[in-house]
């Protein structure tokens, strides 16, 4: 009786597992990462093009828990094809965050990253394996 239950177990499992993956929606196309250092400030980038291109869609930029005395500041955003790009961010409560859409595609694949002036701390996002 054992063997038949732990058969139907594995069973049962191995249907919702599958009903699971055929469910599951299609790869969406944002992407975003994050530094990783909870005890301070955190930059993180998220971007909404598609998966397998190297267009980024809308690129923002958010730092949590910056100091308190800053409103706004430079936004540094770096790939090793375009150079960097600078945008302004401004606070919003308890962050300060930018976007930005470029015109046109000045990026290639590999790393895009972020890094906020005042913080050494920098996000990045493979602009490819989204």
């Amino acid at each position: 009786m054992r063997s038949r239950a732990r058969t139907r177990i594995l069973t049962l499992a191995g249907t919702v597992a599958l009903a699971t993956l055929t469910a599951a929606p299609a790869a969406h196309a944002a992407a975003s990462g994050c530094t990783h250092n909870w005890s301070g400030p955190q930059v993180c980038i998220a971007t909404t093009g598609e998966s397998g291109n190297v267009y980024p869609g809308t690129i923002t930029a958010t730092w949590t828990n910056p100091p308190a005395s800053r409103s706004r500041a430079t936004v540094y955003v770096t790939n090793w094809y375009a150079g960097t790009h600078t945008m302004t961010a401004t606070r919003h409560g308890d962050e300060i965050k930018g976007s930005w859409t470029p015109k046109g595609n000045p990026f290639a694949g590999g790393d895009l990253c972020v890094r906020f002036k005042g913080s050494s701390a920098k996000a990045c996002v493979d602009l490819i394996d989204r």
